[in-house]
């Protein structure tokens, strides 16, 4: 009975240090396991009839009036990407681009998966745009009072969507004294853009996906099924809404182009 009893104690134990150091190894697997989610980068340029260009450059538009653009500034809310199962995912929630800066990029949390299309809003959706005070953000969000300097009119007209402003000759060899001033906004200018993936991208744990968004200024000004001359229509200021604002939004939304990194 004494080695029966002793035999089986020994065999006990191996049994537990084998459990233990499976339970250990189990939890280490689960670890490893985990899904961390990868980042998404996103680089956005500014380009003039298809050449890449720069804040402060004079070129031609469609009329061939010399135009310059000193500031061009656009909110967009949000940046989203779809999945398989075809439900959108946001990945930024806000932001306001300055295309006076040179190489922006923007690099946001999104979950593993795979993405077959792309779409953000250009401006800011009703819910985020009117009755809203700016003081009740903190001031790095782009919606706060030092963050939309100079993009919010007030709590009933909401921000500022797009800024595009400069000067321009109405004819070639003139100087540049004529004011171009769009300023874009209201809950009716609010645009979705959508782009669908030629290629189903792939977001991985702990990795970096990116493209790029491009953005043509001078398709601003001129698209499939509409233009505008800058001399007839050189200014509006649209906190109350206007058809000029509404089509500028309307040829921005064909503006912008995807492109792979």
């Amino acid at each position: 009975m004494k080695n029966l009893f002793t035999f089986t104690v020994r065999h006990v134990q191996a049994l537990a240090m084998a459990l233990a150091l499976f339970t250990f190894v189990s939890c280490d697997n689960n670890r490893e396991e985990e899904v961390l989610p990868g980042s998404v980068r996103i680089e956005f340029n500014h380009k003039w009839n298809g050449e890449e260009s720069g804040i402060g450059e004079v070129l031609n538009d469609h009329l061939n009036h010399p135009v310059r653009l000193d500031n061009l500034q656009m909110y967009i809310s949000p940046i989203e990407l779809r999945n398989e199962r075809g439900e959108w995912i946001e990945v930024l929630d806000v932001a306001l681009l300055d295309f006076a800066i040179d190489g922006q990029r923007m690099t946001a949390s999104a979950e593993s998966g795979t993405y077959n299309a792309l779409r953000f809003g250009m401006g800011l959706p009703p819910e985020i745009n009117t009755n809203i005070d700016p003081a009740s953000y903190a001031n790095e969000h782009p919606l706060s009072v030092p963050g939309s300097a100079g993009m919010f009119w007030t709590w009933s007209s909401g921000y500022v969507f797009v800024k595009y402003e400069g000067k321009f000759a109405t004819e070639i060899g003139n100087q540049l004294l004529e004011p171009l001033s769009y300023h874009c906004g209201t809950d009716e200018s609010y645009r979705m853009v959508t782009f669908d993936f030629e290629e189903n991208i792939v977001i991985q744990s702990e990795e970096i996906s990116a493209f790029g968004l491009d953005f043509d200024a001078a398709a601003t000004l001129i698209g499939p099924e509409d233009s505008i001359d800058i001399v007839q229509d050189p200014v509006t200021h649209s906190a109350q809404g206007t058809i000029l604002a509404a089509r500028l939004m309307d040829l921005m939304d064909d503006a912008w182009t995807l492109n792979p990194l």
